[in-house]
């Protein structure tokens, strides 16, 4: 009887799959700001591209994925433009255009500490590019559903300090301040 309900249990846990779901991007004021303050022209964004394309979780530990939807890519290009919006520079129609290539998005989900590693790579129109490397640290867990979930909770916020790092490059104010195409 007890390794009846013990398969069944096991079973149950496998069938349904555990996922830790990333919540729907939130801009942020200071990257808005940020934004704002370097007078850039409006600019439109491409379709983001990656090394892994439509990539949309990576493992946890054994505790399940950490999921996006609809891809890593995807979202920060989303996420990217709100930002643009936001902050009264984006234009679908300038001929300005910036584009980005995600070359590599990991986790670590440590007992005391986790963080987020991004590394984008930032084009415009003209085929000039910089990569940005990017991390962002959480705090973590020993236990795995809590560090997974502290996983998911933190790539929002991940997201928004990629962004911060991108528009705080002298590359990108320089490509986007002068409508040189």
């Amino acid at each position: 009887m007890k390794f009846t309900s013990l398969a069944l249990a096991v079973t149950t846990l496998v069938l349904s799959g555990c996922a830790f779901n990333v919540s729907p991007y939130g801009a942020s004021v200071k990257n808005v700001e940020s934004i704002k303050s370097t007078s850039i022209k409006p600019v439109a964004v491409a379709k983001f591209q990656s090394v892994k394309p439509g990539q949309a979780s990576i493992a946890c530990r054994a505790a399940g994925s950490v999921t996006v939807v609809p891809s890593f890519e995807s979202y920060i290009e989303k996420a990217l433009i709100d930002e643009l919006k936001l902050a009264g520079v984006y234009n679908p129609n300038s001929n300005i255009t910036l584009s980005g290539k995600l070359e590599e998005i990991d986790f670590s989900s440590g007992i005391t500490d986790g963080k987020w590693l991004f590394a984008l790579t930032v084009s415009n129109s003209r085929n000039e590019s910089f990569t940005v490397k990017s991390t962002f640290p959480f705090s973590g867990s020993f236990v795995a559903d809590k560090a997974c979930q502290e996983v998911a909770q933190a790539f929002g916020l991940a997201v928004q300090k990629l962004i911060e790092d991108i528009v705080s490059k002298p590359e990108i104010q320089a490509d986007c301040k002068l409508n040189r195409m």
